[in-house]
């Protein structure tokens, strides 16, 4: 039997809240933006300190570990593939 490749969509949160931040017409968002960015934060502290290997592939799918977040200086992509797949391919 083949092993077929899934493609898994991935969203840069960081930078996504920051080009909405940067935008002059959502400064009333700043705030709110702001607290959900803290709260996604914590979301992935606990979910690294569970390390639940469908849990890691979501956060890395995301962006929220630093690994996984491509404008980090701590950016690995192998690391963060390898990561996705090994959640999504767990039943």
């Amino acid at each position: 039997m083949s092993k077929e490749k899934m493609l898994h969509w991935k969203v840069n949160t960081p930078g996504l809240l920051h080009e909405i931040l940067i935008n002059n017409e959502t400064s009333a968002l700043k705030i709110p933006l702001q607290i959900f960015a803290h709260l996604l934060a914590d979301v992935a502290t606990r979910a690294s300190e569970l390390n639940d290997a469908k849990l890691n592939a979501l956060m890395c799918r995301l962006a929220l570990y630093e690994i996984s977040d491509p404008y980090s200086p701590n950016y690995n992509n192998v690391i963060t593939n390898k990561t996705i797949d090994q959640g999504m391919n767990e039943s």
